[in-house]
C-alpha cells in the first residue's frame, strides 16, 4: 500500500510544479467545487487518484469560476486546494495537466471523483487548477470593437433623425390644431342635431305613452292591499271625457320596489276586443292606475 502511494505521488510530483495558483469554479459546492465539508471553506485535501500532461487546448468558461492553488503532498498521494482568485468569461486558457481527485463523505455528502485542469493564460497572468465541468472547449469570443468613423456615424445620425423628429412634431401639431378646430365645429353641429333629434323623440314617445281607450265600467273600492314581486310595474294618470264614456292614460313611472300599495277604485277599458281591468293605487311616493293583472292581493 505505501509502494502504491509513493508512485501516485512522485508521479504527481514529476508531472504537477507545488504551489501552483489554480483556477476553480465560484461554486464551492461539492459538485463544482473542491470542499470536502462547508466549514473547510479555505484550504481542503483531496485524495489524488490519478495526473496525467495534456496536448495544449483552449477552454474558457461561461460564467466567472474561482481561482484556486494546489498543493502536492511529497510523500502521500494528496493534494490541497486553497482559492486564490476569478477566471472570467472573457478570458482563453490553455490546459496541460490534468488530475482526479476524490472527496472525503460527510454526513450530509457521499465521496465523489473530480476531474481538475491546469490552465494558463497566454500573458501568463492567470494560472493555474480548475473543475473541468466549469470550462467549455475553444477560445472565448472577444467583443466587437467600435470604430471612431462608426461612433462619428452613429452620432451625426442621431442629430439627423432629431431634426426629422422635430420637424414632423411641428407638422403634426399644426395638423393636429387644425383637425382640434375642425372637430370642435363637427362636435357642435352634431350636439345641435342630437338636441333636435332628442326633442322629436321625445314627442313621439310622450304620444306612444299616452292612449284613449273605450270606457266600460268605474267603481269605487273599500281600500284593500296589494303587492308585487317581480317585476315593477308601471302606473297611469287618467283622464275622464266629461261629453263621452273614455279615458286617456298617460304613463307617469314605475311603482317603488317591493312595496305595498292600497287600491280604492277600479275601472275597465275595452283594448281592441279586449276588457281590461285598472286598479287606482296609492304609496307615499306614487299614485295612480295600475294593470290589475300585474298586482297580487295582500300585502308585500
Amino acid at each position: 500500500m505505501m509502494k502504491k502511494v509513493a508512485m501516485v505521488a512522485a508521479a504527481a510530483a514529476m508531472v504537477l510544479p507545488l504551489g501552483l495558483g489554480a483556477i476553480a469554479p465560484v461554486n464551492t459546492g461539492v459538485t463544482t467545487a473542491y470542499a470536502a465539508t462547508k466549514k473547510a471553506a479555505k484550504k481542503t485535501t483531496l485524495t489524488l487518484l490519478s495526473s496525467k500532461t495534456l496536448k495544449k487546448t483552449a477552454y474558457h468558461a461561461k460564467r466567472q469560476a474561482a481561482l484556486n492553488k494546489a498543493l502536492f503532498a511529497a510523500d502521500k498521494a494528496t493534494v490541497t486546494i486553497s482559492k486564490k482568485g476569478v477566471l472570467t468569461p472573457k478570458t482563453t486558457v490553455y490546459a496541460t495537466k490534468k488530475i482526479v481527485v476524490k472527496t472525503r463523505a460527510t454526513k450530509t455528502a457521499k465521496a465523489k471523483t473530480l476531474t481538475c485542469v491546469y490552465v494558463k493564460s497566454a500573458n501568463g497572468k492567470v494560472k493555474g487548477w480548475i473543475a473541468l465541468d466549469q470550462l467549455t472547449k475553444g477560445k472565448a469570443v472577444a467583443a466587437k470593437k467600435t470604430t471612431k468613423k462608426a461612433n462619428a456615424k452613429k452620432a451625426t445620425a442621431k442629430k439627423t433623425n432629431a431634426k426629422k423628429t422635430t420637424k414632423k412634431a411641428t407638422t403634426k401639431q399644426a395638423v393636429t390644431k387644425k383637425t382640434a378646430k375642425k372637430d370642435t365645429v363637427a362636435a357642435t353641429a352634431a350636439a345641435k342635431v342630437a338636441k333636435k333629434t332628442t326633442k322629436k323623440t321625445t314627442k313621439k314617445t310622450t304620444k306612444k305613452a299616452t292612449k284613449t281607450y273605450q270606457l266600460v265600467s268605474a267603481k269605487k273600492l273599500k281600500k284593500t292591499a296589494y303587492h308585487y314581486t317581480t317585476k315593477r310595474p308601471a302606473y297611469f294618470t287618467g283622464k275622464f271625457a266629461a261629453d263621452r264614456s273614455v279615458v286617456t292614460l298617460s304613463k307617469k313611472g314605475v311603482l317603488p320596489a317591493k312595496k305595498t300599495v292600497y287600491a280604492t277604485k277600479a275601472i275597465t277599458v275595452k283594448q281592441g276586443k279586449k276588457t281590461v281591468k285598472y286598479l287606482y293605487v296609492t304609496t307615499k311616493k306614487a299614485k295612480g292606475f295600475v294593470l290589475a293583472s300585474t298586482l297580487t292581493a295582500g300585502k308585500f
